[in-house]
């Protein structure tokens, strides 16, 4: 008994020394890797500003949905919201969270190496999981919904393959079977794009137990998901019931993401949309895709790692889920690929089993040196090659961000429309609560979603915020914008031209003209 408890203390040391390990690597590398680091001048990405504004509007008391516009998750709105609380202008807050949502993708990648490889190899992958993932352009600038879900989806992988590698004919713990199903809540209020993995893994587990164990057992396990799933559901039942927005909730997060913001697909395309969006990733990023689609298709393929036929059955319904899932609605950008980067895993497990048939295994006393070498390694090459690295040397007060915002901030209480396009980052800047419901324009055809713009053009025509800001291609920079009402009720006061994306686009700035001016 003495020996059992002190095995257990052992565990827990050594995973908490791990985790901690884990912590400074994922700082290191999101120093680099994040346009939210302190290294960075500011996040530009619209995506993050948009979920900051929602975030920054729930800490201010707005609703999301009914008080301010978007259509992604509560949940994801209020991991932004506290980070705002740590800082109200900047993304130091993002980055700490990014630095911990990182941190718990290594270590459960670690406990998934751990079943397969010994501790050398184990902690010599780490740097090595780490720069290739954070430098995949599906990364993108950092604080993207798929970021943060990438550990939830880790610790699913990892309680999958540990229970039909070790735990296997015997039920799943219900432990494990509530925590994904807690998590697949939280996935469902954060994204609910990314739940096809979790569909996939009660699919999965409710047909094995099926098979072996009979219907009563396939039911109560389905029943303890599902009641994780329910916990997470029910504060935003409450929050939303309580303002009185439930419609707003669903009608934006569900009804118009399906009917607005997808793409017209049908059943018959949808599987077509995902052999697309799949490709379309594969050829942008070959080698990535190939290493994750070689570690892949040999962990299944051979007996040492995929012992019987439930996880080979398993680990495809998850992945082939979460593709239709993620890909199925017709819409594929960039980051939609950061998802699946926890199949670089695989390749980790099947390169070090590899290299240690080959060359036998590292010795300890040579493993501080491997480590060392592959952290230098990693790290320079993160900070030579990484996509966001142009930025890292940019001063704030360049930034047209900054520039427009000392502006804007000299008027007291100062409104602002952030006018047809993503959300440009001037209400994070500026630190204003948009006092108008639809603060942006997302990615949402006119045709699809008319009140968005038609409600922008009023905020125009009536004069209803202090300043304008929108962006239009540099061949437009010194024409009129085509904009209903904009020269009669408000004057341009700046024009500025800079990079996004790869392209260089005119900012706009208009200030509302006094009565009689």
């Amino acid at each position: 008994m003495k020996e059992l408890t002190l095995s257990k203390e052992n565990i827990i040391k050594t995973d908490l020394l791990v985790f901690i390990s884990c912590l400074l690597l994922s700082f290191l590398f999101l120093l680099i890797a994040t346009k939210s680091s302190p290294l960075y001048p500011f996040n530009d990405w619209a995506d993050a500003n948009i979920s900051f504004t929602m975030g920054k509007g729930m800490m201010n008391g707005k609703i999301p949905y009914r008080d301010l516009f978007d259509h992604k998750g509560p949940l994801f709105y209020l991991l932004f919201g506290v980070a705002y609380l740590i800082s109200n202008t900047t993304f130091l807050g993002v980055f700490i969270f990014e630095v911990m949502s990182f941190s718990f993708f290594l270590f459960f990648s670690y406990k998934l190496f751990s079943l397969y490889l010994d501790r050398q190899s184990t902690l010599i992958a780490l740097p090595l999981l780490a720069a290739s993932v954070l430098n995949l352009n599906s990364f993108v600038q950092g604080g993207s919904s798929e970021e943060f879900c990438l550990p939830l989806v880790t610790v699913g992988l990892y309680h999958l393959v540990a229970y039909y590698k070790d735990i296997y004919p015997k039920p799943m713990p219900k432990k494990w079977v509530i925590i994904n199903g807690l998590i697949a809540g939280i996935v469902l209020w954060i994204k609910f794009s990314l739940l096809g993995f979790w569909f996939g893994w009660m699919l999965s587990l409710f047909i094995c137990l099926l098979l072996q164990k009979g219907i009563f057992l396939a039911i109560k396990s389905s029943f303890y998901f599902l009641s994780g799933m329910f916990i997470t559901t029910l504060p935003w039942m409450v929050y939303f019931g309580v303002h009185q927005s439930i419609r707003e909730w669903i009608n934006s997060y569900f009804v118009i993401n399906f009917t607005s913001y997808s793409k017209d697909t049908s059943i018959v395309s949808i599987i077509p949309s995902t052999i697309i969006g799949i490709l379309s990733h594969v050829i942008e990023n070959p080698i990535a895709s190939g290493f994750m689609i070689f570690g892949f298709i040999v962990f299944l393929g051979y007996r040492k790692y995929s012992s019987n036929g439930f996880i080979k059955s398993s680990l495809i319904l998850c992945f082939a889920f979460l593709s239709l899932s993620v890909f199925g609605g017709g819409r594929n950008y960039v980051y939609y690929f950061l998802i699946f980067s926890t199949l670089m895993i695989f390749f980790y497990i099947v390169l070090f089993t590899i290299l240690c048939e080959k060359f036998g295994r590292i010795s300890a006393q040579n493993t501080l040196y491997v480590l060392f070498f592959t952290l230098i390694a990693t790290f320079f090459y993160t900070l030579g090659f990484n996509h966001n690295i142009y930025m890292i040397d940019e001063e704030k007060g360049d930034l047209v961000q900054y520039k427009y915002a000392s502006i804007i901030n000299q008027t007291k209480n100062a409104t602002l429309l952030n006018y047809y396009v993503l959300d440009l980052g001037f209400y994070t800047t500026t630190g204003i609560v948009p006092n108008i419901r639809f603060f942006h324009n997302p990615n949402i055809e006119y045709s699809k979603y008319p009140l968005i713009m038609d409600e922008q053009n009023r905020y125009i025509r009536e004069g209803v915020v202090d300043y304008i800001v929108t962006l239009a291609p540099i061949a437009y920079c010194d024409e009129n914008l085509e904009i209903p009402y904009l020269y009669a009720n408000y004057n341009l006061i700046g024009k500025e031209i800079q990079l996004y994306e790869d392209n260089n686009y005119c900012y706009f700035l208009f200030k509302r003209k006094l009565i009689g001016q």
